[in-house]
């Protein structure tokens, strides 16, 4: 685990860059699941920005102002719950189905699982249109509350070397973003980054909704 002094005084998207290297370096040793790898990136994200959020960071700033504010402390934990209680609310019908799953991981993220069914065909990074309305309401429910930010996670598929696994991998979690972006999710809450030694291996997408925490 990076220590969070480290961070101290510089630009978010260097802390993102940098929590994103210690994910990939995690998976690559074979020592980090999936849910593992959203605990860091919704955990280091949320660890991270608290500590520097007091440096005057104008990045930092427009993070927070992006998100309409951060939550102090204790209160996380109470508003992510309540979020993945409007999630599992909205997302019922893809979760009934089998296409999608709602987890409150200890640090207070959410990581909510999207599977190849709704997201993309094998070998494609283009979205599949009924993917779309499932994004829509995670977006919703992102831009009614704020106070978070959405890390998008790409998996491949088994086919092909590591470099294209990779590449697709980071294709399909950026087309993502892209699409959240186009649904009104401001920029400067959203990363996204593939993981090409998933343990699934079967192009879905997960999103990491973070709490952005002051103090």
């Amino acid at each position: 685990m990076i220590g969070i002094s480290v961070f101290k005084g510089r630009g978010f998207l260097m802390v993102l860059i940098l929590v994103a290297f210690t994910v990939a370096g995690c998976a690559a040793n074979g020592g980090m699941t999936d849910t593992g790898k959203g605990a860091v990136l919704g955990g280091g994200g949320g660890a991270v920005l608290g500590a520097i959020i007091d440096t005057g960071n104008p990045l930092v700033g427009a993070v927070i102002g992006a998100a309409g504010g951060a939550l102090v402390g204790a209160a996380a934990g109470h508003f992510m719950d309540q979020r993945r209680q409007d999630l599992a609310k909205t997302l019922a019908p893809e979760i009934n189905a089998g296409q999608a799953q709602v987890e409150l991981l200890k640090d207070n993220s959410l990581l909510v699982s999207m599977t190849q069914q709704t997201a993309f065909a094998p070998q494609s990074a283009v979205i599949n249109p009924g993917f779309l309305p499932t994004l829509q309401k995670v977006a919703g429910v992102v831009s009614t509350y704020g106070k978070m930010t959405i890390g998008v996670i790409g998996h491949p598929d088994r086919q092909g070397t590591h470099g294209e696994r990779q590449r697709l991998a980071d294709q399909r979690a950026e087309a993502v973003r892209v699409q959240l972006l186009g649904m009104g999710v401001p920029p400067a809450l959203v990363t996204a980054s593939g993981n090409p030694n998933s343990q699934y291996m079967d192009g879905r997408v997960e999103l990491v909704l973070t709490p952005l925490v002051s103090g």
